[in-house]
């Protein structure tokens, strides 16, 4: 997927998220959030932590940048790649309050 925009993100999150009806200022802060610098955004969707991004990169993540601002929950790398690891795919889980209660479960029902 090309390089994107925050607002580009924003209109993307507003139509995957529309069943939510989520405010409009709460998709901005998430597509704030989960635009991270040298990542490529390959799909992102409700997860039970929140949001779940699938990223993907040529080079190798530097995940420093990440802050705890942004609310994660959760980050995997997989580097691709046998004999040189030549891109990576970079999953983050943010915690995402507003979807808390309209049908995202966390964890096992009992």
């Amino acid at each position: 997927m090309p390089e994107v925009n925050r607002k580009q993100l924003s209109t993307r999150l507003s139509q995957q998220l529309a069943s939510f009806k989520l405010p409009s200022a709460a998709i901005n802060s998430i597509a704030d959030r989960v635009l991270v610098e040298g990542l490529s955004i390959g799909r992102f969707n409700p997860c039970i932590y929140g949001i779940c991004v699938d990223y993907f990169t040529e080079k190798m993540p530097e995940l420093h940048t990440l802050s705890p601002k942004q609310a994660i929950a959760k980050w995997e790398v997989f580097p691709y790649g046998i004999i040189e690891w030549d891109r990576f795919h970079v999953r983050i889980a943010y915690n995402v309050p507003e979807l808390e209660g309209k049908g995202l479960t966390r964890g096992f029902e009992g």
